[in-house]
Order: C-alpha cells, then structure tokens, then sequence
C-alpha cells in the first residue's frame, strides 16, 4: 500500500525583535501546521522575502528594529511581492500605530492565540 505523498506545509516568516515572543509565535504557528522561519529585525526580513520564493506568508510585529519599521516593512511586501500574505501585529489594541496596507490582516498581540490562525488561513485560502 501506498500512502498519498503529504501536502507541503506553507512557510511563514515571523518577524519579532523579542525572542521570548518570537519563540512563543513560531510554536504556535508549527502547531498549527505551518513550516516557519524567523527574523528579529527588517533587514534580515527583506533579505528572506528575497531569497525564499516559497515563502507564504509574512507575520510581523509592528514596530520591529531595522532600516524600516514593521508597517513599512508590510507594505514593501506587499507591494514587491503581492501574493505573499501579511499579517502586522500589535501590542497595542488596534492598527493605530500606522496604516495597514491593503489586503492585509491586523492582530493585536493579546488575542495572538485565537486569531493568528484564523488570519493567515483566511489570507492563505486554507
């Protein structure tokens, strides 16, 4: 007998300069199924956008060190790579800190756990 080969688990990129955070983001986001890489900074982002064509989906912090910001580094994406999902998050309740760009998700950091799943499969189509 032989087993159907499994479907490719899509890579997600986390970008989060606190690495207790990080951590606890890329373990939620492998259990749920995702492959993921990370990035504390804008800059080594960038760089894994441009190098990884299998790349997904990006999930950044808001306000992440680097050259450009979290919301600076969403809406480079999303205009350089318009398929890629993006989901910008926030310690703080709402998208305020900046603007979202279109066609990407928002998710403020105390509802991590019940809504970042849910948003990267609505941006992924799953």
């Amino acid at each position: 007998m032989t087993t159907a080969p499994s479907e490719p688990r899509p890579l997600i990129l986390v970008v989060e300069e606190e690495t207790h955070e990080r951590v606890f983001i890329v373990g939620h986001l492998a259990e749920a199924g995702y492959e993921v890489i990370e990035a504390e900074d804008s800059d080594t982002a960038l760089r894994l956008v441009e190098s990884r064509s299998e790349l997904k989906a990006l999930v950044t912090d808001a306000h992440v060190p680097g050259n450009i910001d979290g919301h600076e580094l969403a809406t480079e994406v999303r205009k350089r790579w318009p398929r890629l999902g993006v989901v910008l998050m926030s310690g703080h309740s709402d998208a305020s800190s900046g603007p979202l760009p279109e066609g990407s998700e928002f998710v403020a950091k105390p509802h991590l756990t019940s809504r970042l799943v849910p948003a990267l499969q609505a941006l992924l189509g799953r």
